[in-house]
């Protein structure tokens, strides 16, 4: 049987002990609660039974009209609580019919007895009759008490005989749901823990290095299942194992290429593609650091926007791969042409960018241009081509003219574009009132 269904059944069983137990526990005060209100009841019997004695004899030594009201009224007490609607046996009910009927009895004899004490009676009563009623009410008194300890006597026998019969029932049936429970959980348990040890043991040959021994087992449920597994992927293991060093080598190799691509990845997200120098997203991130950095030193630095001259002909005329050449020529010379701490960055295009970092004086900003420009300047030669460009380049101040990537791009830019447009000009400087300051010529 699969162990799901065990455990199910276990449950089960385990309900049904419980449901069992609460039932018996209800049925068990129900009866307590029945036996308490019978009891109840006969000692409230009990007591008017006596009350009634009481004012029965203190009628017969006064017989006065108080008396009587009051005998009457004990009387008809009595009645009252022996009409109840109790849930007694056919035995008790008769016991009780018994003592209603001796309380008649007693309504019978007061009416009598009354009837000779009243003035207009034919015949006054004797005291041989006052003697005679007396003994009478003592007879019925007498009649009543021996049923009520009749009646109390067996209340109290069959309670005691049903309590015992209830426990004893009770506790054969729990005793038998609790050795069914116990014994199907310990075969449950004995099964899984042979389970259990059969898995064990072929995973501790498995760890020691044996793929050829098998889990044994016989009972069709999810422990064999999972043995049938187990055993099934020890055969695999056998048909696909490789010696560990080819499979170490394997993981070296695979490991260093994934390094080598991942390395590769992040060098083309920070790096143009052509020239190798920082695009134009690397750039911006580079330049903010060092902006963040000189504004805490108070140093200044200066932005160079760069852009060729003739190179859309250049581009136009002799081809892309031309072209891209030359771009290429001009980036390796901006790099060898910049200190460590300064930036260089290709916007796209014949577009490139350059960070000045650390400038003491604007002095040393025109020799560096001039230093640029002279290199950018120098003859190209490509096969049998020899090519010769020029720039145009704009230059915004840091914190002169902004204090961010983006104003100090836009205003070198913008000074970029006022030296273009005067072919007279090689680079200009920008200025705050939107235009620029022309520093040097062509």
């Amino acid at each position: 049987m699969m162990l799901s269904k065990r455990l199910k059944l276990t449950a089960m069983l385990c309900s049904i002990l419980t449901f069992v137990v609460g039932l018996s526990l209800v049925q068990v005060h129900n009866y307590q609660q029945q036996i308490y209100r019978q009891l109840n009841y006969s000692m409230k019997l009990q007591l008017s039974i006596d009350s009634l004695r009481s004012q029965l004899w203190l009628y017969q030594e006064y017989t006065d009209e108080q008396g009587l009201t009051e005998l009457n009224n004990r009387q008809a007490e009595l009645a009252s609580e022996l009409s109840q609607n109790i849930d007694w046996d056919p035995q008790q009910k008769l016991i009780i019919q018994n003592i209603n009927r001796l309380n008649t009895n007693v309504r019978t004899l007061i009416n009598t007895q009354n009837n000779y004490h009243n003035p207009q009676a034919a015949q006054p009563i004797t005291l041989a009759a006052e003697r005679l009623f007396k003994a009478k009410y003592s007879m019925v008194i007498e009649e009543m008490t021996e049923e009520m300890f009749r009646l109390h006597q067996f209340s109290v026998t069959q309670a005691k005989t049903k309590q015992q019969t209830l426990l004893w029932l009770v506790g054969a049936i729990l005793l038998m749901l609790a050795l069914l429970v116990t014994a199907w959980s310990f075969m449950t348990l004995t099964r899984f823990k042979k389970g259990l040890a059969s898995l064990n043991n072929g995973m501790e040959a498995l760890a020691s290095g044996d793929l050829t021994s098998r889990i044994v087992f016989s009972d069709a449920d999810e422990l064999s299942a999972l043995a049938h597994n187990f055993n099934l992927m020890k055969q695999s293991l056998t048909q696909i194992t490789v010696k560990k060093d080819s499979l170490k080598q394997e993981v070296d190799r695979q490991t260093h290429k994934l390094i080598e691509q991942q390395e590769r990845l992040i060098f083309l997200a920070e790096h143009d593609e052509l020239t190798g120098i920082y695009n134009r997203r690397a750039f911006i991130k580079k330049i903010d650091s060092a902006i963040a950095r000189d504004l805490r030193s108070d140093n200044q630095a200066a932005l160079l926007f760069i852009d060729l001259n003739k190179f859309k002909q250049i581009n136009d005329s002799l081809g892309h791969s031309i072209g891209d050449e030359v771009i290429v020529t001009i980036a390796q010379r901006l790099i060898k042409n910049l200190r460590s701490t300064d930036i260089a960055g290709r916007l796209g295009g014949d577009e490139f960018v350059v960070w000045l970092d650390l400038i003491s004086e604007p002095i040393n900003i025109d020799q560096k241009i001039e230093q640029l420009l002279n290199t950018i300047k120098k003859p190209i030669k490509i096969a049998d081509n020899t090519f010769e460009v020029g720039a145009s380049i704009g230059i915004s101040i840091l914190p002169k003219n902004g204090l961010s990537s983006r104003e100090l791009i836009s205003a070198a830019d913008t000074a970029m574009y006022q030296a273009k447009a005067n072919h007279n000009l090689d680079y200009c400087y920008y200025t705050d009132d939107h235009g620029v300051t022309i520093l040097a010529t062509s």
